[in-house]
C-alpha cells in the first residue's frame, strides 16, 4: 500500500507533456472609418473597445441636447460631445453578441443612428459619419423607424433598470438635483463633517433617510493647483477593527465626472440605513491615490 502510495504521489508531481498554452489574444488594431448612412442600407456599427476614445464626426452640425446613449450594460461613461462631433468612451468591452445604440439628432432634423458593438481584432479611434438620406429623413422613411425603434429600446431598457439598485440610482439623482430647492424628504438631517486630505476638501452635508434607505449628500473641493480628481468608487463600513461590516453602496451619482483645479463637484450615496452606530467612508479616486478617508461619521 505505502509503494502504491507513492507511485501515485510521483506521477501527480511529474508536468503533464505537451499541455497546450493559451497565448494573449493579439493587440486591437486602431482604425479611422468612413461610414455612409443612406435609406437603403442596414443601420452602420462602430467598433468600441474598452478604454479607447471613440470619435464619432458628423459632417454637419448636430442637437446636443438630443444625443441618445442606450447602454444597457452600462459599459460607458457619459458621451462628450461638440457641435459636429461626439466622444465615446468603453469603460469595458460589451459582451460578444451585444450591441449599444447612438442616436443623434442633426441640427436640421435629421435622426441618425448607430450601432455599438465591440470585435476582437478592431477599434474605431475616429469615425467619420456621411448621412445621405432624404431631405431631413421623415419619420416615415426608413432610417427614420430604424431610429425610433433604437430610441424606444433605449427607453424599454431604462424602464427594465428601474427596478432594484437602478431605481436607486435614479432616486439619487432625483436628489442631486432637487437639493437645496423647496423638496420635502421625510428625514433629513444636517451633519456638516469637513475634512482635507490629500488636496480635497470633502464635506459631508446632510443626509435624508427614506423607505429604509439613507442618501448623502457630499461636496468634494479639488485644491490640487494642477491634477483633476475622478470619483471612481466609495466604500462604506460599520463599526470599526475586526468587527466593522462592509455596507454595500447602492448607487454614486456626481453632478460632474471630472473636478478640474480649485473647482467643486457634489456627490450623493445611496445605500441601506445602518441599524445603529458610525460608519466609516472612503472615497477612492478614479486611476490614482489620492483617496479620502471619513471614519466616525454619525448618519
Amino acid at each position: 500500500m505505502r509503494r502504491r502510495a507513492l507511485v501515485a504521489a510521483l506521477l501527480c508531481a511529474v508536468p503533464v507533456a505537451g499541455a497546450p498554452r493559451h497565448p494573449p489574444p493579439p493587440p486591437r488594431r486602431l482604425e479611422r472609418r468612413s461610414l455612409t448612412l443612406t435609406d437603403a442600407q442596414d443601420v452602420p456599427v462602430v467598433h468600441v473597445a474598452r478604454g479607447v476614445p471613440t470619435t464619432v464626426t458628423f459632417g454637419q452640425p448636430l442637437r446636443r441636447e438630443s444625443i441618445l446613449l442606450a447602454d444597457p450594460s452600462e459599459s460607458f461613461l457619459s458621451p462628450k460631445a461638440t457641435d459636429s462631433t461626439v466622444v465615446l468612451i468603453a469603460t469595458r468591452d460589451l459582451a460578444p453578441g451585444a450591441v449599444a445604440t447612438l442616436t443623434v439628432t442633426l441640427a436640421d432634423g435629421t435622426l441618425v443612428p448607430l450601432l455599438l458593438q465591440s470585435v476582437p481584432k478592431a477599434a474605431d479611434l475616429a469615425v467619420d459619419v456621411a448621412v445621405s438620406l432624404g431631405k431631413k429623413a421623415p419619420p416615415e422613411s426608413v432610417s427614420g423607424l430604424k431610429a425610433a425603434v433604437l430610441q424606444l429600446l433605449g427607453e424599454l431598457d431604462e424602464c427594465r433598470g428601474d427596478a432594484g439598485a437602478a431605481g436607486v440610482s435614479k432616486l439619487a439623482r432625483l436628489i442631486l438635483e432637487a437639493d437645496g430647492k423647496d423638496a420635502a424628504p421625510i428625514v433629513r438631517q444636517e451633519v456638516h463633517r469637513r475634512d482635507k486630505q490629500d488636496r480635497v476638501l470633502v464635506e459631508v452635508v446632510r443626509a435624508y433617510r427614506l423607505f429604509g434607505l439613507t442618501y448623502v449628500v457630499l461636496t468634494l473641493e479639488n485644491r490640487d493647483p494642477s491634477a483633476p480628481w475622478a470619483f471612481g468608487k466609495a466604500e462604506l463600513a460599520m463599526g470599526t477593527g475586526r468587527t466593522s461590516m462592509d455596507v454595500a453602496v447602492l448607487a454614486a451619482e456626481m453632478d460632474i465626472p471630472v473636478i478640474a483645479p480649485n473647482e467643486t463637484g457634489r456627490l450623493v450615496l445611496a445605500f441601506r440605513t445602518p441599524a445603529s452606530g458610525t460608519v466609516t467612508l472612503q472615497l477612492l479616486e478614479r486611476n490614482g491615490t489620492r483617496n479620502v478617508r471619513l471614519e466616525g461619521l454619525a448618519l
